[in-house]
């Protein structure tokens, strides 16, 4: 029995120690790839510094030309309209993806167990008013 559990506690002492190290290698590589991100960042800038680009003269040039009003006011509007409409279609997906999953859903987990509870959650996909 003694050995049993010393094997169990070595086990887990192991396991903690290499989700430590795991844990401890995932940290480092974000803060490289960060570092290597701001690397590359800062010796771009430092190697444009006090250079025209062509990138400048584009803008220059667009700015030059005094971009006609309506279209000032017009391209703004358009992306809004259709990011709004993207996102409404996104919803109306989404809605209907969970309407049809949850019915296919609830049917398997009334086969596995005939006992278990609904979750009192909604068909359509929508929270309900008690959770704000």
């Amino acid at each position: 029995m003694a050995a049993r559990l010393d094997r169990e506690l070595d086990h887990q002492y192991r396991m903690r120690l290499v989700q430590a190290i795991s844990v401890g290698w995932q940290s480092l590589m974000r803060f490289l790839c960060f570092a290597a991100f701001c690397a590359c960042v800062y010796f771009s800038l430092r190697d444009l510094a006090g250079k025209q680009t062509f990138a400048d003269m584009k803008f220059s040039a667009i700015a030059d030309l005094k971009a006609n009003k309506y279209f000032g006011l017009i391209l703004p509007w358009t992306l809004c309209t259709v990011t709004a409409a993207w996102g409404a279609g996104e919803r109306y997906l989404r809605k209907r993806h969970i309407k049809r999953v949850s019915s296919e859903s609830s049917e398997m987990q009334k086969l596995l167990d005939p006992g278990r509870r609904s979750s009192r959650l909604s068909k359509k996909g929508e929270t309900t008013p008690e959770d704000f």
